[in-house]
């Protein structure tokens, strides 16, 4: 390890200063104030529903549709969509373009107040399971906005909508993964991009490298960025996957650090696969503090730490390491001496069996599919003594205790439809999900899957905890609470189901955002306002 360096002592005045403004309105980033997806008040909504217009402020249609996480600063909400796709052209070609708008609202009324293009340099398609153009969020400080299009290019704006600078980049030639959320962190952006740029252009994964040039030259690395400038400062010693979700934090002796992992689907070329620990102190960022391989598989999933432990999954193994040295505590399975609560549509009730067992691994069929089950590796958060996940086939609510290794699963309905008077509830194949915009243009024709529940393979949003609730968003547009402190995660872990839009036609792979004491959440159509209306 290396030493605390004293030079960070302003950038956590900075950090400490958000966090207590979080109360009265700002979320920053995608990952929250604290960078961690989790903050403490007790105020945040934990019933609504959009379909019924329960505890809805405001909606907001947009005229495309896109996968970022709105970002709040009190009274200003910023939030990316593609650029509309012609309604004419549906039935020629199919949705599909680099180009994105970045938008600034009113918080409290939802009115759009002015807008900027965000021009790509590589065609992606729209409303991707994985990712389109929109996937990064915006990030603002509460005197500019940062947009970004991961179809190579980013700018900073002031809150009049005036450009500062833009920087265009030069995405791989694979798709850019929704999973990697920027961050700011003092004066410097964090963003994923490739080391060379040219040879990223010029040559396609999968194929022979031009002669002369390191395959780690197309290796993605977290890259430093000034925020009043756009130019790069510094490039992590270690790569990061683009379907790695970093997470920021502090370690005990104070030195900011972001946990990051390497792998995925497809051979990602960032070897050896594991999981690193950079630090972002001053004299020191970019620095490697310490890495853990692993064999086989992958690591493309929301990367959990504190300044005590760090997590992870890698398939059906969970491990806990220490977060100063990176030495795993604890290896254990998620499949044996389980307790699992799930409910019998027979008997119309929940049934608990200590000792279960669990199937782990690939797409199960036929009697193996009843007992059967895939942890969704992105949607997963560590909050307090517990690791939380959702895992798909049986839809499952996962923890782990990381004290003692305790493994529960509670089975939750997939969808529950409220367009009529009664709720109709859905425990297991969901029907297919409608992927028009706001305009009626059908923009999930490129990739079937993605009219699919959003619990199995797709690069699913991460949970955020408002205090002791854990808020757990699906593609289908359900937003499952759960009590993060229950004894036991059984239904009466359950806090509620709520839906940001009418059953099957609601799509959203956005994380929800907390400010003002309401919620904030975008889907395909429109942004939406939750909770109690704000005071004349």
């Amino acid at each position: 390890m290396r030493p605390f360096v004293p030079g960070i002592l302003g950038f956590c005045l900075t950090l400490a200063g958000i966090c207590q403004a979080a109360e009265t309105g700002v979320w920053p980033q995608a990952a929250g104030p604290h960078g961690n997806w989790i903050v403490q008040s007790d105020r945040g909504p934990t019933r609504w529903s959009v379909t019924r217009d329960e505890n809805v402020v405001w909606r907001t249609p947009l005229p495309e549709g896109g996968q970022s996480t709105v970002v709040v600063w009190k009274d200003r909400l910023f939030v990316t969509t593609n650029e509309p796709w012609p309604a004419d052209a549906a039935s020629t070609k199919k949705p599909n373009g680099r180009n994105c708008v970045g938008y600034c609202l009113d918080a409290f009324s939802g009115k759009i107040l002015w807008s900027v293009k965000l021009p790509g340099l590589r065609d992606m398609k729209y409303a991707g399971i994985f990712s389109d153009s929109t996937s990064p969020s915006p990030l603002t400080d509460g005197k500019h906005v940062w947009f970004f299009n991961a179809s190579g290019y980013m700018g900073c704006w002031d809150y009049h909508g005036k450009k500062v600078w833009t920087r265009p980049w030069q995405p791989r030639q694979r798709h850019h993964s929704r999973q990697f959320e920027p961050y700011l962190v003092g004066d410097t952006i964090l963003n994923v991009e490739v080391l060379d740029k040219t040879a990223a252009r010029n040559t396609a994964m999968h194929k022979p490298l031009p002669p002369g040039v390191d395959v780690k030259r197309l290796w993605t690395y977290l890259h430093g960025i000034d925020k009043r400038t756009g130019k790069v400062l510094w490039v992590a010693e270690a790569g990061t996957a683009i379907h790695n979700t970093p997470e920021f934090g502090t370690l005990a002796d104070g030195t900011p650090a972001i946990f990051h992992g390497r792998g995925g689907g497809h051979q990602p070329p960032e070897k050896p696969y594991g999981w690193s620990l950079t630090s972002l102190a001053a004299g020191q960022p970019g620095k490697t503090l310490w890495s853990v391989d692993l064999v086989g598989g992958g690591s493309h999933y929301t990367s959990q730490w504190n300044s005590r432990i760090a997590v992870w999954m890698h398939g059906p193994e969970h491990f806990v390491a220490d977060a100063a040295s990176g030495r795993v505590l604890r290896r254990q399975h998620l499949e044996k001496d389980i307790t699992l609560t799930s409910y019998s549509q027979v008997d119309k009730k929940y049934k608990t069996d200590q000792l279960a067992s669990i199937g782990i691994g690939k797409r199960n069929k036929g009697k193996q599919a009843a007992s059967a089950t895939r942890i969704t590796n992105q949607a997963n958060l560590l909050v307090g003594k517990y690791h939380y996940f959702l895992s798909w086939q049986k839809h499952l609510v996962g923890r782990v205790n990381v004290e003692d290794g305790q493994v529960e699963y509670l089975q939750v309905p997939v969808l529950v439809d409220r367009r009529g008077k009664e709720d109709v509830v859905t425990w297991e194949k969901a029907p297919t999900n409608d992927t028009r915009n706001s305009r009626g243009v059908d923009i999930g024709v490129v990739d079937k899957r993605s009219k699919g529940d959003g619990w199995g393979h797709v690069s699913a949003a991460c949970p955020v905890a408002i205090g002791h609730r854990i808020y757990f968003p699906t593609m289908l547009g359900m937003v499952y609470v759960i009590d993060g402190q229950a004894k036991r995660l059984d239904e009466s872990a359950l806090l509620s189901i709520n839906d940001l839009g009418p059953a099957t036609r609601t799509w959203s792979l956005s994380s929800l955002t907390f400010a003002n004491g309401r919620i904030y959440a975008r889907s395909m159509k429109e942004v939406v306002c939750l909770g109690e209306a704000f005071d004349p």
